[in-house]
């Protein structure tokens, strides 16, 4: 029997652009996607000396043919193309990254899946076959095949790495409800933000590959273009959300925004003692008491 332990870390939107509505309902977007220091633990255990089947923990109520992890195991072996020997494979997750927060929690969870079946076999699958299958399980998922600070593109799934943001401190902060995605889209395709998609990709791609600036001060930089299209929607869905940004906003970040469809919103901070008086101030704000609060770094 072979076991593997791996954290699948969660992620913000830096900005998040809507340009427009493709076939089939999904979205053309354009984002900056950055991995975080929080993620669920993952364990898979691969026995050979069981009849093959994939076994996942779910709560009460669910299938496990609802769960991506389930889905993402059971997509590889099709890939994989082999029906003789395969091996029991039980899937355990430890839940760290909260759930309907905008985090992408249950997409990473699929990709380290998708990766560490991938390693075990030795790289049976072509980087585009395991990015095809990505694509399919989910917009974000490929961005998590790929991690770090990158720009991604038509539903996600165009990945373009950038100079890293890594160690910048961050704070998370998760209101108890949830945003709903489908929702959310709607009210934002009702009123459309419109921009000029290449200069605003130029120009927010010219601050983030300056290397001669630190990741603070790329942030800095960029501030004042960086927007999430989803946010005054979710806004008006979840009005925690906007009171939420406004105790962000005055606990003295450099940034503060939503990420991707909510409900959780974060703020960046130029060091880690600026984080630190920043979660007192939040723990004590009765705007956010109730949330969760979570300091971490971007990596």
């Amino acid at each position: 029997m072979h076991t593997y332990k791996t954290t699948a870390y969660a992620k913000i939107n830096l900005f998040l652009r809507v340009c427009g509505v493709l076939e089939g309902g999904y979205h053309q977007l354009y984002m900056l996607m950055q991995e975080i220091g929080l993620g669920d633990d993952i364990a898979v255990e691969l026995d050979d000396s069981r009849d093959f089947d994939i076994d996942v923990e779910v709560g009460l109520g669910w299938n496990k043919e609802d769960d991506l992890c389930y889905k993402a195991a059971k997509a590889f072996y099709e890939a994989y193309g082999q029906s003789e020997n395969l091996p029991y494979t039980s899937i355990k997750t430890t839940k760290n990254v909260p759930s309907q927060a905008g985090l992408g929690g249950g997409s990473s969870d699929a990709a380290s899946v998708l990766m560490v079946l991938q390693n075990h076999f030795e790289q049976p699958l072509s980087e585009d076959k395991l990015k095809e299958i990505a694509k399919k399980l989910g917009a974000d998922v490929p961005f998590f095949l790929a991690g770090g600070t990158s720009i991604c593109e038509g539903i996600g799934e165009i990945i373009r790495p950038l100079p890293s943001l890594e160690g910048t401190h961050i704070i998370l902060v998760k209101p108890e409800v949830g945003v709903p995605t489908g929702k959310c889209f709607k009210m934002s395709d009702e009123t459309p933000q419109l921009f000029d998609y290449y200069e605003y990709k130029s120009s927010l791609e010219e601050i983030y590959n300056d290397e001669k600036l630190t990741p603070e001060e790329r942030i800095k930089k960029a501030s004042g273009l960086m927007t999430n299209d989803l946010q005054i929607p979710a806004e008006v869905l979840v009005p925690e959300i906007k009171s939420i940004n406004d105790a962000i906003k005055e606990t003295g970040a450099i940034f503060n925004s939503m990420s991707g469809s909510g409900s959780c919103s974060f703020g960046i901070y130029d060091n880690e003692e600026a984080q630190e008086k920043a979660l007192e101030l939040l723990r004590n704000d009765p705007r956010t008491s109730s949330c969760s609060i979570i300091p971490t770094i971007l990596i």
